[in-house]
């Protein structure tokens, strides 16, 4: 593995292997200014002094520091980076692509385990690929992997869908309270849903799996994408 490969070497701390899009201490989420931006047309949510990079797929999204200090804030997701691995098909453990990884350009998507139940075709998921050799890697040392089960797919295509984030109320800029669903109080909106998009500040993407085909051998999928890189890195591509 090569910080130039597709397959990057993992960040370990405490031994533990650190997902890519997993935040970090030294991240803290700051207070977001936000603001009621008018346009002729509509008044819609946005951040004081919003850049380019804040305002994607007619949304605003989360101010995060993205510095990767302290430590690892298992089961806390960094806005940016996910949104990057989204957008970039970056694998979410390594960081590296896993566009041109595999001969038949299906993308690994890795979860864990609910009651035996299996990534289904139709599905959403705010998870980003991986790559099948990190996911092996992932289902050695993560412990929610190692103590509930694992379940794997490659996919065909996966669409946008929308996003989750916290919803404000137009008037008054309040936080309305969470789904039930969510325990970080947030919402899970579809680009669909103008009115609520207007106002919800983003916090990940959410896309759907679809041509979904169920995966139990990681090994082999590993060995198959080293082979796959091997021989495209000797093509010269």
């Amino acid at each position: 593995m090569t910080d130039t490969g597709p397959i990057r070497p993992a960040q370990y701390r405490d031994g533990t292997p650190v997902p890519f899009i997993t935040a970090w201490s030294k991240e803290e989420i700051p207070a977001q200014e936000l603001v009621k931006v008018h346009r002729p047309w509509t008044t819609f949510l946005g951040l004081r002094d919003e850049t380019e990079v804040e305002r994607q797929f007619g949304v605003s999204w989360m101010r995060m520091p993205a510095t990767r200090g302290g430590r690892p804030q298992h089961g806390h997701i960094h806005a940016l980076r996910q949104r990057q691995a989204m957008n970039r098909m970056l694998c979410q453990l390594c960081g590296g692509p896993t566009v041109g990884t595999r001969k038949d350009e299906w993308a690994l998507f890795l979860a864990a385990g609910a009651d035996g139940h299996p990534l289904l075709n139709g599905e959403r998921t705010e998870s980003p690929p991986v790559h099948a050799a990190c996911a092996r890697l992932a289902v050695e040392h993560c412990p929610p992997l190692r103590h509930r089960g694992w379940t794997a797919a490659l996919v065909r295509h996966t669409p946008v869908w929308g996003v989750t984030g916290h919803v404000y109320d137009p008037l008054t800029l309040d936080r309305l309270p969470g789904a039930p669903q969510h325990r970080d109080g947030m919402h899970r909106v579809p680009f669909t849903d103008t009115p609520r998009l207007r106002w919800t500040l983003a916090a990940r993407l959410v896309i759907t799996l679809e041509g979904v085909v169920p995966v139990t051998d990681l090994d082999a999928l590993a060995d198959e994408e080293t082979e796959a890189i091997r021989a495209r890195s000797e093509a010269g591509d």
